[in-house]
This record gives C-alpha cells, sequence and structure tokens, in this order.
C-alpha cells in the first residue's frame, strides 16, 4: 500500500515538482521580471530629481528615458518567457496526472468505479485536476512575483525614507491579520462541503439528463425533479453561505488597501511641508509606496485558490492512494470451471455488512439462479465472483483456486458477465460486439445470430458497420442487451453471471434473449439473478437470499416445499401474472 499523501500546499508542491526545472527556470524569470519592473519607477524618481533641481541635464533625463523604457521592454519579455514556462510545465503535469489517473482506475476493483458514479469521477478527472492548470501555469509565477515585488520595492523605499515606507507597510500588515481569520477551520470545513456539494450536483446533472426521457413523458421539469433542483439548490445555499464567511475580511482588506494612498499621502504631506521633504520623494513613495498592493491583491486570492484547488487534489488523492487489486497470483484455475462460496462474509464499509457466512456451490455445466428480496445480497454476490470487490471472510474459488490468487486479466478471461444496465460504445455495432476480442469477423456475425440480434443488425443502414450513438443509430433495451449476450457469446468464458439481463425487455425481446441463453450456457458454469421466477423454474440449483444468508437451497419443487420465502415469492408472482385491468 502506498504511503499516505501529503495534503494542502505541501502535496501542491509536489506535484509541482515533477517539473521543477521548469518550474524554477519560470520563477527566476519572474525575479527577474520583478526586478526590472521595479527600475522604470526608480528612473522615473531620478527623472523628477533632475527636472527639480536646475539646471537640468537633458541627456541625462534622457538616459534615464531610454533605460527605463529598455528595463520595461525586458521586464514584459522575462515575463511571457515565465509564463510559457509554467504553461509548458502546467500541461505536461495535467496530462501525466490524467495518465496516472486512468491506469489507477484500471488496477481498482471494478466495484470502485460502480459505486463513485460518473458525475464523481468527471469532477475528479477533469475539473479538480483541470484547476492543477491555474495552480502551476498561474499562481506560481504570481506567488514569486507577489512575494518577490513588494520585497524588493519596499527594501529600496526604506533605502530612501524609513517614515514613509514603514506607513507603506501598513497593508502588508492587515493582510497577516486577515489571513487567518479567511481560512480558520470554519471556512475549511466549508470548502469541503463546497466540493461535496459540486460533485453532488454534478451526479444530478447526469442523472437529469438519462431521466430526461421519463420526465418529459409525465410532464414535469426540471424543477420538480428533485435529485437535480435539490442538489443545484443546495450548491446554491452553499456558495451564498460561503460567501457570507469569506465577504467581510476580504472587505476589509480592500477597503483599506485600496486606500493605502491615504496614509502615505497624509505623512508625506506633512514632512514635506514642516520637514523639507523632496517633492521627488513623496511623488516616488505615491506611485511605489502603494504600487506594489497591486501584487499583494493576487496574493489574496490567491490563498481562496490554493484552497479550493487544495480540496480537489485531496479528492484526486482519494483514488490515486486507495488500495490496489491484488494482481499476483497463478493464471488458471486448478481443476474445472465449479464455483464455490465458502463461509463469506461482505460489507461495502465497516458499518454494513451485505452478506454473512455464504457457502454454496456452483459445479461445472449447471445453472444455479439467485433469489430473493430486494436488498438480499444477490448482485453483490455476482459482483464477488468476477472480482468487483473481495470479500473480508471466506473464499470464492474457481475450479478450487480463490480468485483473489488469480491475475484480473486471467479471471476476467475466465468469467463473462450480462447485467441489467447495458452499456454502448460510440462505434460501429461491429465493434461494440467484437470488443478488441482477436475474432474474425465470421465468428462476430455467428455470435451475432446465436443472440438472436443478427437480423435487426443487417436492417440498418450499413449493417454492422452503422454507427452506434450520436450521429448514428439508437437501440432499445432489449436490442442493447442482445447486443450484450453476442459479446458474452463471442468471448465463450467458462463462467457466466447473468445479472436481471431481461430486466428491460417487452414478452418478444425475453423470448428472443431467452433463447440466446440457451446457446450462451451451454455446457458452462452459470449463475443467474431473476425476479421473474417464472424464467429459473428449470434451473440445476435455486438459492432463496434473505438478509444477506442463504434462506434455502434446492430445486424449484423442493423449494416450494421447504422454504417459506420462496413459497412467499411464488404465490406474489402467480399472483402477478394473473392480474388484469
Amino acid at each position: 500500500m502506498k504511503q499516505k499523501p501529503k495534503s494542502g500546499a505541501a502535496r501542491l508542491l509536489e506535484i509541482a515538482g515533477s517539473k521543477k526545472y521548469m518550474l524554477s527556470l519560470s520563477a527566476l524569470l519572474a525575479v527577474l521580471y520583478a526586478l526590472l519592473s521595479l527600475i522604470p519607477y526608480v528612473l522615473v524618481y531620478y527623472i523628477l530629481k533632475a527636472i527639480t533641481m536646475p539646471p537640468v541635464d537633458t541627456a541625462l533625463v534622457l538616459r534615464y528615458v531610454i533605460w527605463g523604457i529598455a528595463a520595461m521592454l525586458a521586464a514584459n519579455a522575462f515575463l511571457y518567457a515565465s509564463g510559457m514556462a509554467s504553461h509548458t510545465a502546467a500541461f505536461n503535469i495535467l496530462y501525466e496526472l490524467r495518465m496516472q489517473m486512468a491506469a489507477k482506475l484500471a488496477k481498482l476493483p471494478l466495484g470502485f468505479i460502480n459505486r463513485n458514479n460518473s458525475g464523481v469521477l468527471k469532477k475528479i478527472m477533469a475539473d479538480d485536476i483541470e484547476r492543477l492548470e491555474n495552480f502551476v501555469a498561474h499562481s506560481i509565477p504570481d506567488l514569486v512575483k507577489g512575494i518577490t515585488l513588494p520585497v524588493l520595492t519596499l527594501g529600496y523605499l526604506f533605502t530612501v525614507d524609513w517614515r514613509l515606507a514603514s506607513v507603506s507597510c501598513i497593508p502588508i500588515v492587515l493582510l497577516a491579520l486577515i489571513i487567518p481569520i479567511m481560512f480558520n477551520k470554519k471556512r475549511l470545513a466549508l470548502m469541503t462541503a463546497y466540493h461535496r456539494s459540486i460533485e453532488d450536483m454534478n451526479t444530478g446533472i447526469v442523472e437529469f439528463v438519462r431521466a430526461m426521457p421519463v420526465i418529459r413523458i409525465f410532464g414535469h421539469d426540471a424543477e420538480s425533479f428533485e435529485r437535480y433542483s435539490g442538489r443545484v439548490d443546495s450548491f446554491h445555499a452553499m456558495v451564498t453561505q460561503w460567501n457570507k464567511e469569506s465577504s467581510p475580511p476580504f472587505g476589509i482588506f480592500i477597503s483599506f488597501a485600496s486606500n493605502a494612498t491615504l496614509p502615505v499621502l497624509a505623512l508625506g504631506l506633512y514632512l514635506y511641508f514642516s520637514h523639507g521633504l523632496q517633492l521627488s520623494v513623496l511623488l516616488l513613495f505615491l506611485l511605489l509606496g502603494v504600487g506594489y498592493i497591486r501584487s499583494l491583491f493576487s496574493l489574496s486570492s490567491l490563498g481562496s485558490q490554493l484552497s479550493v484547488i487544495s480540496h480537489g487534489v485531496k479528492r484526486l488523492d482519494e483514488v490515486l492512494f486507495s488500495e490496489e487489486q491484488q494482481a499476483e497470483g497463478t493464471a488458471l484455475p486448478g481443476d474445472g470451471y465449479d464455483l464455490r462460496f465458502k463461509q463469506v462474509t461482505f460489507g461495502y464499509d465497516e458499518n454494513r455488512t451485505v452478506l454473512r457466512n455464504v457457502t454454496f456451490d456452483v459445479p461445472q455445466g449447471t445453472v444455479t439462479a439467485l433469489v430473493g428480496p430486494s436488498g438480499s445480497g444477490k448482485s453483490t454476490i455476482a459482483q464477488l465472483i468476477p472480482r468487483f470487490w473481495d470479500v473480508q471472510e471466506g473464499t470464492v474459488s474457481i475450479g478450487g483456486t480463490d480468485v483473489k490468487q488469480m491475475k484480473p486479466e486471467a479471471l476476467m478471461q475466465l468469467v463473462s458477465f450480462v447485467f441489467q444496465d447495458n452499456f454502448m460504445f460510440r462505434q460501429t455495432i461491429y465493434d461494440n460486439i467484437r470488443m478488441g476480442m482477436d475474432k474474425t469477423e465470421a465468428e462476430v456475425v455467428a455470435a451475432a445470430k446465436a443472440a438472436q440480434c443478427h437480423d435487426f443488425i443487417m436492417a440498418m443502414p450499413l449493417g454492422y458497420q452503422t454507427l452506434w450513438g450520436a450521429g448514428g443509430v439508437h437501440l432499445s433495451g432489449g436490442e442493447q442487451q442482445r447486443i450484450q449476450l453476442a459479446r458474452a457469446i463471442l468471448k465463450d468464458a467458462p463462467v457466466i453471471v447473468l445479472d436481471e439481463a431481461t430486466a428491460f425487455s417487452d414478452p418478444e425481446n425475453e423470448f428472443l434473449i431467452q433463447q440466446a441463453f440457451g446457446k450462451l450456457i451451454k455446457h458452462k458454469t452459470v449463475v443467474v439473478i431473476a425476479h421473474r421466477l417464472s424464467t429459473i423454474t428449470n434451473s440445476d440449483q435455486i438459492i432463496v437470499m434473505e438478509q444477506g444468508q442463504v434462506a434455502g437451497r434446492g430445486t424449484h419443487e423442493e423449494l416450494l416445499q421447504e422454504c417459506a420465502l420462496y413459497q412467499r415469492m411464488w404465490d406474489a408472482h402467480t399472483r402477478a401474472k394473473s392480474f388484469v385491468i
């Protein structure tokens, strides 16, 4: 397991350190920019001294002007070069992080992907990583300029007049007092809640888009879709609260900093009229004594930006430092393809156990059906077979070999699963069936025929080369299920897991899918989950689940005699079939 990651600014600097040479160059160029950008103001001071002390040396003034223009041009050139270096580093860091994230997700249990929905992962991979570009490309150079420029400016001003220089330090003192207020524990907690709120809103938006057909059918709108409108309202309330907490201290700083000229002007006029302060010195402080504050403004906003980015990186690290699925072990099962659950206990978290001491065998070449009320653990059992999750206690084995001792890629070759949620890629129907497997066109067509989808594919404009999705065709739920069955038939794995595979099918599609099942499961080790009990009455074995435990085991006839829960379920099923309007 990887070492616990750093947090906050230390973690941001660690990430940025992967391109430390480019960023060091950017920082050095930013320092040179700060130094050269100060020179024109100093030269203005010398010009004022020259023209206020006759006789005026015109040649000297002209040289000052030329030097000032040269320094200004050079400063902007260094600023541009600094930005180019930091942006180059930023884009390379973003690329590396996204590649690391993709590689990490490929090594995590598949259940992790299922639990972290697309809205959450989209925010992490797109939004949170993208914010790092602002930190690396802009914030680091701005931080260097924001520190260097005030230090150089005030250092020079103290050599000219320490009294006015001391007054010019007031904005820095205010900033030092306000920063702890702006980043107290309450506001940091708000920042965490803000990120959670964004994730919830992203999830709500995705669900709203997916539910649009149903919403439109029933005449509802976005306001009536509670998961969407409620999460948007929560995000609005969170931002409002955040602004209320942040605005007072930030407003105080901005007010004082924006009027920092007043104390410098007041003391400067007093010294000018009473102690003979030179006019050129007064003008210098009115320019430089408050001019450096612009960089303090960027530093004050930088703190808020870093807080947002740090919380985003924390979410990123929750993925990058998650425990990977064990990838070592033997490549193949020891003896045949019998499936066995032995005293399996499993929970998605420490506070909720889903399965308790589950034990059953599925002999090779037989069909075992899992039935039970919703939430009884049927789908969890199905997900443990291909190691979507690893059990906490007990073993799940194929051919006598614990699935945790198999390499994930080898296990995936042994197991095909057809779930109720169908996923299609924006590719051709042919590629959606083949899924990158080393199969010929004839084998793909044969699998499609076995899955009862060849006919509707050939009715499409380009047959198997028809594009699915935007710009192509769309398929019904039953048609997509048959495409998924064609994938499983083409894969020809010895162990089959079917989880509610006919959930979205009408009677005609269900009949065709059942025909495809007959070809898919022949001579295989099969586990089937179904709510329609009539579809599994001929199973070799039926396991009845209740509250994460095995409540009954046997054939359909045996369970009708021996298992009260199965009897109730069968009675409810038969009554539902006879119900008419």
